[in-house]
């Protein structure tokens, strides 16, 4: 009995301003379906048993009717050959209130899916297997939902969620509505634990791992493979299957202090021309930056450096003689930038999203125009 685990694909997430030369959209929104469609790709030739989702297939509550129709066109693809699939919502697929709706109601008219998104637990038959599911919640009711799981007798039992795990390592995103548990909970008379919200595929107990996402969403995730798990159920042993991702760079830190204008010029030059950076997602920390070092930098040269990168991202550490460090981007549009992606990746109930963002575009622009 073979499964196929995946996570954390955040369909209708977009960031910075590059538009995709072939579509005309966001290039990061591309990214992210591009991934999806990958993954739905080797899932037709692999011809699993049965296709687990757990937890974020949309980055927002309301995602935009162009999210909606391609995670419908990619499931009914999956649908056709009978294969079934189970879902989760995770947090950033979860209204606050409940009278708001969800978006997976559509998902159940599909033949062979299984959305399961009620805040409770849900407990699915596929034949010999039996999927114990359960989306994202509060940590407290989580933990309750969590005491209702009990395994099927003279049945394969899979249990999935979308939350934080504690144990002797944390595995957790630091977001604002994330349930956290302790990894207690993860049973050992289950033959797996699909686990979904961590973006960073890891083993997390004998029986259970986070695939992570399909595609890179911060820095943090700059080193790590992305993909999915084959998930063998009588052997109880799984295999991580690599995507390809848009490549993220995290140059390594250049140390400032004691250099001059000129030198950190060439300090600069020779790391960011060191690595391939054409389409990457590039960031480049300088530290130990004196005011009067920082005056002198050119910000042009160096947005120039960069300019077959995605988008590249340089920061500053700027130490003043008392010894107080404020960060600051080499260019004022960064902010803006900064803003719009904070922005798309947390769920907003019943307000136009719209409306939020370039509202507060206008009060940035005008700020920084009082400030200059």
């Amino acid at each position: 009995m073979r499964i196929v685990h995946f996570s954390d694909t955040h369909l209708g997430y977009s960031a910075y301003s590059k538009v995709d030369e072939d579509t005309g959209l966001n290039a990061r929104e591309m990214d992210f379906y591009r991934a999806f469609e990958r993954c739905v790709d080797r899932i037709l030739k692999i011809k699993p048993d049965a296709v687990l989702h757990s937890g974020d297939l949309f980055d927002s509550v309301r995602p935009t009717n162009r999210a909606i129709s391609f995670a419908l066109e990619q499931m009914i693809r999956i649908s056709q050959t009978g294969i079934p699939v189970v879902m989760i919502a995770g947090n950033h697929s979860t209204p606050r209130l409940r009278e708001t709706g969800s978006v997976f109601k559509i998902l159940e008219h599909l033949d062979d899916v299984h959305p399961v998104f009620q805040e409770e637990y849900g407990r699915i038959e596929l034949g010999d297997v039996v999927v114990h599911a359960l989306p994202h919640c509060d940590t407290e009711k989580m933990t309750n939902e969590l005491q209702r799981m009990a395994p099927s007798k003279g049945k394969k039992n899979v249990g999935m969620l979308h939350a934080g795990i504690s144990s002797l390592q944390i595995f957790r995103m630091g977001e604002f509505n994330e349930a956290v548990i302790p990894a207690s909970y993860l049973r050992q008379d289950f033959d797996y634990f699909a686990l979904g919200h961590y973006h960073t595929y890891s083993q997390v107990t004998k029986n259970s791992c986070y695939s992570g996402s399909l595609e890179r969403l911060s820095f943090a995730e700059a080193g790590d493979q992305k993909g999915f798990l084959i998930v063998d159920l009588d052997s109880k042993k799984w295999k991580f299957e690599a995507l390809d991702a848009r490549p993220m760079i995290d140059l390594p830190p250049i140390d400032a202090k004691g250099l001059d204008a000129p030198r950190l010029r060439d300090e600069i030059a020779a790391t960011v021309g060191a690595r391939d950076i054409k389409g990457a997602i590039v960031r480049m920390v300088v530290k130990e930056v004196s005011a009067s070092l920082y005056k002198q930098i050119d910000f042009n040269w160096i947005a120039s450096l960069g300019g077959e990168a995605l988008h590249f991202e340089p920061k500053f550490e700027l130490v003043s003689q008392n010894g107080s460090v404020q960060w600051k981007s080499s260019s004022i549009g960064n902010l803006q930038k900064e803003y719009v992606s904070f922005l798309e990746q947390y769920p907003l109930d019943n307000v136009d999203k719209d409306r939020i963002r370039n509202k507060g575009l206008e009060y940035l622009e005008r700020g920084l125009g009082e400030s200059d």
